[in-house]
């Protein structure tokens, strides 16, 4: 088994496979350039919307692949039905043709790949986009709890407030009787003194 590191949309994955190193790398460029041209296309898209458009359009052309070795697989079969014994012409052709066939097998084995890769990514996605509900979800728990602690020292401001207000008016009520004590104090201390001094 041939270990290889790739690198995918700037992330990257290490490859277990029994394929050539090269074979693998040259994969995980074809998934990355469909990425690209897909967020090139919409840069706008998330990551898993990104993905999921590269999958089909991955899929799109690995179905396209298998309709046309179907079809060239078919029109083997009607060359062999023509002639029993292939001169060198249908000889050449049908080599040509298998050719082609395993060519486009490998482009599905690859496209096969990149289907797995991109699941493999997609509940990556899926998990982190888990993750960030529930941090979500605990932070509007405590954001809950913030207000209401916000809101009851708002009241006990209010309270504060209200207590302070009393108070000042009952300062400046007592100020107001002790300036008239004060008053009434030396008025009555000048009538005492008139009086001594008329006596």
């Amino acid at each position: 088994m041939n270990k290889v590191v790739v690198r995918i949309q700037g992330s990257e994955y290490n490859i277990v496979s029994g394929k050539n190193p090269e074979q693998i790398k040259t994969v995980a460029r074809y998934v990355d350039d469909e990425m690209k041209k897909v967020k090139d296309g919409n840069p706008k898209l998330n990551s898993v919307t990104t993905s999921i458009v590269a999958c089909l359009n991955i899929a799109d052309v690995l179905f396209d692949c298998s309709n046309e070795n179907e079809e060239l697989q078919n029109e083997i079969e009607e060359l062999k039905n023509v002639n029993n014994q292939p001169n060198e012409e249908v000889n050449t052709e049908i080599n040509s043709i298998n050719d082609e066939l395993e060519q486009k097998e490998l482009e599905i084995i690859e496209k096969d790949y990149h289907m797995e890769e991109m699941s493999l990514k997609l509940k990556e996605k899926d998990d982190e986009i888990e993750n960030l509900s529930k941090v979500a979800e605990e932070l509007r728990l405590e954001l809950g709890k913030y207000k209401a602690e916000i809101n009851a020292l708002r009241e006990e401001a209010n309270e504060a407030s209200e207590r302070a207000r009393i108070a000042e008016g009952m300062s400046s009520q007592w100020q107001n009787k002790t300036y008239d004590l004060q008053l009434k104090y030396t008025q009555l201390e000048s009538k005492l003194k008139s009086r001594e001094c008329s006596l």
